[in-house]
């Protein structure tokens, strides 16, 4: 450690005569300057601190992932439960072709009487991928048999 004498009002700047003399001098303990960081392989290295917003980022991250991990999963095996109704099998539906005048509600309602109209109309549009309920006559739709 090296060891500076410093005169005045420690800042360079020289002290009238009066307060000079009362003013002792201070000794001031200097540090030598820090070696240059060595990168060499094997060279010692400090350890690694966290932050406790380091410590936090490595608790919470995990655990974030983790719930986003069960909750992905959760759902992939909930998604066959979202499917209602009775799947129709398919030998269980014949083609129709619509006549001047039909709708899906009355195909529906003849072909299967014992059913809500309102299931077999839906029915009717998934089997044959239609956006909306109209049909024109001469089309061909496939109808699910009453059961």
């Amino acid at each position: 450690m090296a060891l500076a004498i410093l005169a005045g009002n420690g800042h360079g700047v020289p002290l009238p005569a009066k307060q000079e003399a009362r003013r002792r001098l201070k000794v001031v303990h200097c540090r030598p300057a820090a070696p240059a960081a060595d990168f060499r392989p094997g060279a010692a290295q400090a350890p690694l601190r966290l932050t406790r917003r380091g410590r936090v980022v490595l608790v919470v991250l995990p655990v974030f992932a983790a719930a986003l991990a069960v909750l992905v999963a959760w759902s992939a095996l909930m998604a066959p439960a979202k499917a209602g109704g009775e799947a129709v099998g398919p030998g269980a539906v014949e083609t129709v072709t619509v006549q001047p005048g039909q709708s899906l509600w009355s195909i529906a309602e003849g072909r299967v009487p014992d059913q809500d109209p309102r299931v077999t109309i839906s029915q009717i549009r998934q089997l044959n991928d239609l956006e909306s309920t109209r049909v024109l006559p001469g089309e061909q739709i496939v109808v699910p048999l009453a059961r």
